[in-house]
Order: C-alpha cells, then structure tokens, then sequence
C-alpha cells in the first residue's frame, strides 16, 4: 500500500522504488509530449484561426483543449510522483494528451485537406485521428474521472457495472467514428481511410446506442459521487466540494455564453473556469503532498477563484437588472454590476482564503476548531486504546498533516500506540506529553514539506492540543496499569491457592491422617492393652494439636490476627516493641494520629506488610542507631519509614522486599519509592489512597 491508501506494485522495497520512478518519469514523459504538440499547434498558426474566429467559439472548442492539453497532463505527472499508483494520475495524463492531439491533429489536416490542400504529408491521417480522439478525452473525464474521484478508486465493487457501460460507451463512440464509411466526420472533403465496407447506417445505429449508454454511464458517475459525498469523511467531502464547484462554475459559463446580455461576462468567466477545473482537482487528490509549491498553488487558487466568482456576480447582477429593465438603461446595469463586484471583493476574498487554507493546510488557522472537533471525538469514543487512534486521525485531518502517531513509554521500535499516515520525514516535531507533571508519552508529527519547518501558530497549536492528548495517554496508561495490576492479583491468588494446597496437602494433610490412623490403633489395643492405647492417645493428643497450631499459622499468614483484634496502629506497636526487644541498639519511635480514623482492610494490610518490611531491612542490613515510624491520614494513607543507617549500598541487587512492597502500593492505585540520603539513612515513603479502595 501507499500513503493513499492504493495498491502499488508488488515485490520488495527496491522493487517498488524503481517502479515509483518510473511512473514518475513516464508521467512527466506524457506531460512534455503533450506539452511539445500544443507547440506544434502554435507553429501551424493555430492562434491565427483563433484570432479570426468568435470569442465564444474560442471558448467552447479551442480553448479547452489547450487548458486541458497542458493542464491535465501536468496534474497527471504531480500526481503519479507523489502517489504511485494512483490511477487518476494516469487518466489526467492521457486525458490531457488526447485533447492536445485533437487540437494538433484537427488544425494539421485543416491546413492540408482545406486550407492549403495537398501542401502537408499526411494530412488524411490526421483527419481521421481529429474525427475520433476527442471522444478519448472529453468523454473519458466526464465518467472514469469522476467515477475514480478522489483515491483512484470505485466507492466499491457494486459500482464496477457502470464503469463498464463508460467503458463500452466511449469504445463505441471511438469505434464508430473511427471505422464509419464515408466521409470523415470533421473534413468531409476526404473519406475515411479506414471506413469499413459496410452499410453506413449500421454505424449510425450503433452511434445512436452509444450516446444513452454515455448518459447512463455518467449519471452513474455522478450517483457514486454523491455516495460518497453522503458516506465520506469530512476531509473527502472537502475534496469532493472542490470538483463540485468547479464544474458548477464550468457549466454556468458556458449556460451564460447563450445568453445576449451577458455573452461576454459568460466567456469570460468560461476564460478563468476552465483552468480552475484541472487545478482544483489536482490539489483536491494531493492535498498536503505539494512540496513546494503550496504558496504559488495558493494564490493561484484564491485570485482565480475570486476573478471567476466577480465574473460570476456581474453576469448575475446583468441578468436579473437586464430582465427587469427589459433591456433599457444598459449604462445603470453595467455601473450596478461592477458596484456590485467592488463592494463583495473584499468579503470573497477573505472567504475564498480560508476556504484555500482548509483545503490545503486544514484547521490551522482555527484553533477552537480544531480542538473543539478533538473535543468530540474524544467523548464519543469508547475505552481509553480505542480513544487514541482516533484522536490521531482527528489530527491529521485537520491540519492536513501526512503523519501523526502518539507513542507511549515501552512501545516496541517503530510501532507506537496509535498512527495514522506514512513518513518519510527524517526529524518529524516532537510534543512531550505532560499530565500531572509526569511524561506519559509523546506527540510525533511529520512535516507537510521536509524541507520548511511548521510555523510557530502551528507550534503553539500542537502544544494546546499536546494536553489533551496527554489526558487521554494518561487515562490509557492507567487502563494498562489497571490490566497489569488484574493479572497481577488473578496471579497472586492463584499462587496463594497453590500455596494452600501444598501446605494442607503435604503438611496437614498426611499429620491427621496419620492421626486417623493412630485412632484406630488405640481402639484396637483399648481391651487387650490399656496402658499402651493411653500412652498412643497421649500422643495422638500431642499430633492434634500440632495440627491445630499449623492452621492457626496458615490462618495468621493470610491475614494478621492483630489487625483484626487490635487494629493497624497497636499492631505496628506491637511489633516496633519485638524489634526492640530484639535489637537493643536500635531505637524506633512511632509518629501516627492516636487513634486512626477507619481505614479500608486492604489498605490496613498494604501498610501494616510494608511498614514491617521497611523496619525489618532497617534491622537486619542498615545499621542503624534511630528509626521512625509515621503515618499520616488525608486523602492517602502515608506510611514513612526513615532510618540513620549506612543507606543502600551500591550495586546492590534488588531482592524480593522492595519489588513487593512497591506491587503492594500499585495494587490500591498508590505508590511507594525508595530515597537515600546524601548524609546517609534511607527513607520509605508509600502512598496508599484511600478513595480508590
């Protein structure tokens, strides 16, 4: 696939990079020969003939062909460097170059067959190709153009019977012209050269089936336009707009050429509308991809589309003003039309502006816009992983960019959480992603132009538009925070449970079956032995309750009883006085609000488990003379552990203590770190909310 989304040619990489090439080389290959026969035109004196002739004549034969000869073709060649593969790039290329050869080849046999006959080799050769390749151009842009518009491909696959009825309608438009006995269509001085020996009506006939298949094929074409101006996105309805008015531009000037009052306005506007059409459909396709050239096709746009809208509005104010006055006051009509278009200049201009602008670089100049459609976007999504992609493709939609991707902490190489597009750019803009004061992630966005940098407005509108995507970054490294916390606790309980199992079936299992066992023996020998059976039942009794003191132990390790019968303050008491007892030299206090408020019980055993931990490595490894004990009690539970010791000692290995009293914080949503001292000691700090349990 390439960045259009189109298939391109199959192989490897090199493969397709040779391939693009060539496409590329081949489509300006076609430009320049168009180009090269409009020339030749010139140097037959074609614009002699033009000169001798009416202005609207020019306008409706000649001056197309010379617009789309050297127009098209050109768009063609953009459009197959930057999207290899695309077929409109192909289309507009040929296209373009069978109107210049109808342009060429008609003047040419002009000049040999009427003209000057006999003067030119050849001329009855290109007689015949001006009777038939014109149909190749007009015909073929009016339904496979607008059937490929924009991607270069069918809206879908139901769609592929009417390409074929465009297709068999302009063959048998080709076909019959071409082949037609008799004299040639546009020199009838000459016969056909090729004309088939058969009756002429039979062509005839097929001419005339030809034209309602034509009808049909681009009635069909413009149905599978309005689908997908319907089903589109609002970047495609932007596209698909910008051929719309384009050709609603085109259609009035030639309906106004008809027109007496407005003759001249109508050629005119036809003057400015028939360049507009190739150039607003080339940036409809390529959008963003016109490195380069972004400030010349700008202007082009804005200005041409201001003089054709001004053109427009004159002929409009004539008409009305010419109806009303029934043709008297010519003077008044003419001043009101040109009042007219002064006074809407400036407004058009501005609104043509930023309709260019959107088109060409998107929301940028809107910034409310654009977050206010993230804003959207955002609440109708669903989880937090599906919110991401669509928060990119918002982006690059927007502003028109040809990459967007948002990458969070431990995403593999090349394959960041959410993206949308291709790059080749080598230093794309990088947005740090900041929540809280905390870096979730980062904004990676590639440049239109590789060569020119995004502007500072656009900067500053990536950085507003940074914070709300660092919420949503923020809320998926929290939903896989929550997963991996999940599977941590599914994984814990089993282990707990394998724990169990072990210790009653390898432990308590075996001592009481060997308790049943010492049973049955001392009612064996109860009559034949009574003093042997009471010393077994003594110690059967002493087997019993080695039994009872195991499950007493396996109780006391799922949970401390003291916590239960004391609570987490006692209990922590309880155990400062063990330590001490233990280790004279170590002094520990205990900092804590007397009594505690209630607190929920997991979050009593996270503190009691890491509160302990923390003073059992201060006693066995720190070496320290002092220790303090605190707890704090606001919207989190604070458990502080600080000691005078020796502090950790360099590349020291972590062991299981610190990791678990870490995971035990992350499980209640809270967290728990590590510091050491520049002057020595170390200090424990755990915060274990309290609203999340």
């Amino acid at each position: 696939m390439n960045a259009a989304g189109l298939p391109c040619w199959s192989g490897n990489r090199h493969h397709d990079a040779v391939g693009a090439a060539t496409e590329s080389r081949a489509g300006w290959a076609v430009a320049g020969l168009s180009a090269g026969i409009v020339g030749f035109w010139l140097v037959l004196g074609g614009l002699g003939d033009v000169a001798r002739g009416a202005l609207g004549d020019f306008v409706g034969n000649v001056y197309p062909n010379i617009v789309f000869g050297l127009a098209f073709p050109v768009v063609g060649a953009l459009i197959l460097s930057r999207l290899p593969g695309h077929r409109l790039g192909w289309l507009y290329c040929l296209c373009g170059l069978a109107c210049a050869v109808t342009l060429a080849s008609f003047s040419y046999a002009q000049r040999g067959l009427v003209d000057r006959r006999g003067s030119l080799p050849g001329a009855v050769g290109a007689g015949w190709v001006s009777s038939w390749i014109w149909v190749c151009g007009g015909s073929t842009l009016i339904t496979f153009g607008v059937l490929w518009f924009p991607d270069g491909r069918l809206p879908s696959r139901r769609w592929w019977p009417v390409t074929a009825i465009a297709g068999l309608a302009v063959g048998l438009g080709v076909t019959t012209v071409a082949l037609r006995p008799g004299p040639l269509g546009n020199h009838p001085v000459r016969a056909n050269p090729l004309g088939l020996p058969l009756p002429r009506s039979w062509f005839d006939l097929v001419a005339a089936a030809a034209l309602p298949l034509l009808l049909v094929a681009i009635l069909g074409s413009l149905s599978a336009l309005a689908v997908r101006y319907w089903r589109g996105s609002a970047t495609e309805r932007d596209q698909l707009r910008w051929l719309l008015i384009a050709v609603a531009l085109l259609v009035t000037s030639y309906a106004l050429v008809g027109g007496p009052a407005v003759a001249v306005a109508g050629s005119l506007l036809g003057l400015v509308a028939i360049p507009l059409l190739p150039l607003s459909v080339g940036v409809a396709v390529l959008r963003h991809r016109l490195d380069g050239v972004e400030v010349a096709v700008r202007r082009s746009l804005v200005y041409g589309w201001l003089l054709a809208a001004g053109l427009a509005v004159y002929a409009a104010v004539v008409l009305v003003l010419d109806a009303v006055l029934r043709g008297h006051a010519r003077p008044v009509v003419t001043l009101t039309a040109a009042g007219a278009v002064a006074v809407l200049y400036q407004p058009l201009r501005l609104r043509l502006q930023r309709a260019v602008d959107r088109m060409l670089y998107g929301d940028r100049g809107d910034p409310y816009a654009v977050l206010t459609r993230l804003g959207r976007r955002l609440q109708a999504a669903g989880t937090a992983e599906q919110t991401l992609p669509e928060t990119v493709e918002t982006i690059a939609a927007a502003l028109r960019l040809p990459y967007v991707a948002v990458e969070l902490p431990y995403d593999p190489t090349a394959q960041p959480t959410a993206a949308h597009g291709t790059t080749a750019d080598p230093n794309p803009v990088v947005i740090p992603l900041i929540h809280g004061g905390d870096a979730v992630g980062r904004l990676v966005v590639a440049r239109r132009d590789t060569r020119d940098d995004l502007t500072p407005a656009e900067h500053r509108l990536l950085g507003d538009i940074g914070s709300q995507v660092a919420v949503v970054a923020h809320a998926v490294l929290l939903d896989r925070a929550l997963r991996r916390s999940s599977e941590r606790l599914v994984v814990s309980r089993e282990e707990e449970r394998r724990r169990l199992r072990r210790e009653l079936h390898d432990g308590l299992g075996p001592a009481l079956a060997g308790v049943a066992l010492g049973v049955d023996a001392a009612r064996n020998m109860l009559r034949s032995d009574p003093d042997s059976a009471d010393a077994l039942l003594a110690d059967l009794k002493g087997e019993t309750l080695g039994c009872v003191g195991e499950v007493r132990r396996i109780v006391e390790d799922l949970r401390r009883p003291a916590l239960d019968e004391l609570g987490l303050l006692p209990a922590l008491t309880a155990f400062v006085d063990r330590l001490s007892t233990r280790d004279h030299a170590l002094q520990v206090a205990v900092q804590a609000p007397d009594p505690l408020p209630p607190l929920p019980a997991a979050v009593e055993v996270a503190a009691y488990r890491i509160a302990t931990e923390a003073m059992t490595n201060v006693a066995r490894h720190a070496h320290a003379r002092t220790c303090l004990l605190r707890l704090e009690v606001g919207d989190a539970l604070t458990v502080e552990v600080r000691d005078d010791g020796v502090g950790l000692p360099a590349g020291r290995l972590p062991g299981v203590g610190l990791p678990s009293m870490a995971e035990r914080a992350a499980e209640l949503g809270g967290r728990c770190v590590v510091a050491q001292f520049d002057g020595g000691g170390t200090q424990v700090l755990a915060q274990l909310p309290l609203a999340a349990t």
